[in-house]
């Protein structure tokens, strides 16, 4: 009876380590996810800053033609 209690105090002990060793593989899990949320925030912040940009080149270029255009005005 005790060979019996021993395997199956055993087998519960490797259940716990088990569960343990689950609990540490999802930590490594959730790093590895917050890791891939933090590049695409990144990613995200890189393409808005893009947008940003062209943005202010279309704005720098549209007050090129206005000032292009009223300065030509006064010539004529």
């Amino acid at each position: 009876m005790a060979v019996v209690l021993g395997v199956m105090t055993a087998r519960l002990g490797m259940v716990f380590f088990g569960v343990a060793g689950m609990a540490v593989g999802a930590v490594g899990v959730m790093r590895g996810l917050l890791v891939i949320a933090g590049f695409v925030m990144l990613s995200g912040f890189a393409v808005m800053l893009g947008g940003v940009l062209v943005m202010f080149g279309g704005l720098v270029m549209m007050v090129d033609g206005v000032l292009a255009h009223v300065l030509s005005r006064g010539d004529g």
